[in-house]
């Protein structure tokens, strides 16, 4: 055997460990942003493993906590120094602006370490946890299967000795499909609320309508993570103003006009 062989055989064995908990090896040094980003094209329209959640009231399988309801999933751990309680406690306080169909929000820790101790810890520091949200934790093997079916990578870094992984909402329809991401711990209650309205299913209704507008006025900007007015309405209105200045300035013209005769 080769030196160059011998040396990659010790670092996968180096590794072997933390590949066994983790859906990617530990780091012992910097890492590319790049590995944590989702090739969202291979995962958007597809079904989400049914995995088992224990929750404070005893095992679930996800598909039966989204019961048929829109449902914003979000990929944590419980003993998160970083952003995980962040963009929970900020779910929750922008979830308060939203209006929209029922929803659900399913927490679940990626990592299979944490208890329901650390989860009930988590819960403590928000003001009120509604019905439709749930909390769990996820073993090592759902884990794997959940966090591999949305296209989420997480690595464990030995130096930090925290994990690194991207903070993301999964919007998921009520068919348990993937319909769209949001990225960052400080999600707008605008871009929750159309991605709400792009995630359910369409059933005729009353906000049918006004629904429709909304995401007439408004296209989602995969580079910036969030919803933009479309460059159609900004153009348009340019065009109308425009048109209205032409107009106005015509007519103060003829008024002009006939007063000089």
């Amino acid at each position: 055997m080769t030196i160059r062989a011998l040396a990659l055989a010790a670092a996968l064995a180096a590794a072997a460990p933390a590949a066994a908990h983790y859906n990617r090896p530990a780091l012992q040094d910097a890492l590319d942003p790049a590995l944590l980003r989702i090739d969202e094209s291979r995962y958007l329209g597809q079904p989400v493993a049914d995995v088992e959640v224990m929750t404070e009231s005893g095992p679930a399988r996800l598909h039966s906590l989204i019961a048929d309801r829109p449902t914003i999933l979000l990929l944590a751990y419980y003993t998160c120094d970083g952003a995980c309680l962040t963009t929970i406690q900020n779910l929750a306080r922008v979830l308060r602006a939203v209006d929209g169909p029922e929803y659900r929000v399913v927490v679940a820790s990626f990592d299979a370490d944490d208890s329901l101790e650390n989860l009930r810890q988590v819960k403590s520091t928000l003001e009120r946890v509604p019905d439709s949200w749930t909390f769990g934790l996820l073993p090592r093997e759902e884990s794997a299967r959940l966090t591999q079916s949305v296209g989420f990578t997480f690595f464990f870094s030995e130096r930090d000795r925290a994990f690194i992984h991207p903070s993301v909402l999964v919007f998921l329809s009520s068919k348990a499909e993937v319909m769209r991401y949001l990225y960052g711990a400080e999600p707008r209650a605008q871009d929750i609320e159309l991605a709400l309205i792009e995630t359910r299913d369409r059933v005729q209704g009353f906000n049918d309508l006004v629904d429709a507008v909304k995401l007439t006025c408004y296209r989602y900007d995969p580079a910036r993570s969030r919803y933009v007015v479309h460059p159609t309405l900004i153009f348009g209105g340019i065009g109308l103003g425009v048109l209205g200045m032409t107009g106005l300035l015509a007519f103060s013209y003829k008024r002009d006009s006939k007063g000089g005769q």
